[in-house]
């Protein structure tokens, strides 16, 4: 950093800034995002990763995990994760849902409470590469909610009302917040 070209209280923030946890947290999330994609630069074509994501639903209130590590360490999201190579999408939703959030509902439950399902495959969804998830909108039968705790590679699951998720647009890992957005109109 040049001294000559900021003024004094400009250098001074930017030095000091290099001290907080934010500084800490982006320069942590940039490296995982450089080590990621060094790990599939000999690749002969560019990677594209499935994923899924379970938006769960029941009596007014909607299913998130906090993520324990990068990318996007701190932040809720949705569950989900990478399909196995020998699943189906459905099949790796649910697998997902209760690895994550520990979920005690049965899997034919879960299956049957399936009412929509979407694919958000926007280019650039992720700074991980492409990345094209099968998101599944899983109504539950109201009542009340059941236990959840934060498993694999989330550190919390909880249960927020669907207004709360609303105002936390910034506190969401990547398009989740879109993709909740999207099913909210078919609850």
């Amino acid at each position: 950093m040049c001294k000559e070209y900021l003024n004094e209280g400009i250098f001074n923030f930017m030095i000091n800034w290099r001290e907080t946890e934010t500084f800490e947290y982006l320069q942590g999330e940039y490296s995982f995002y450089e080590s990621y994609k060094a790990a599939w630069e000999s690749a002969p074509y560019a990677p594209t990763f499935v994923t899924v994501d379970g938006v769960v639903v029941q009596s007014g209130h909607i299913l998130l995990v906090r993520r324990r590590a990068f990318p996007g360490k701190g932040l809720w999201a949705l569950p989900g994760g990478f399909l196995n190579q020998n699943e189906s999408v459905a099949d790796g939703v649910i697998r997902e849902l209760r690895e994550e959030t520990r979920l005690k509902v049965p899997v034919p439950v879960l299956k049957g409470s399936i009412k929509s399902t979407k694919v958000f495959d926007h280019p650039n969804r992720s700074l991980r590469g492409r990345t094209i998830t099968h998101a599944h909108l899983i109504e539950l039968n109201p009542g009340p909610l059941p236990p959840v705790k934060g498993g694999d590679d989330a550190d919390k699951a909880r249960w927020f009302p669907l207004e709360e998720v609303l105002q936390m647009e910034s506190q969401l890992f990547e398009d989740h917040y879109s993709i909740i957005n999207y099913f909210v109109g078919r609850v």
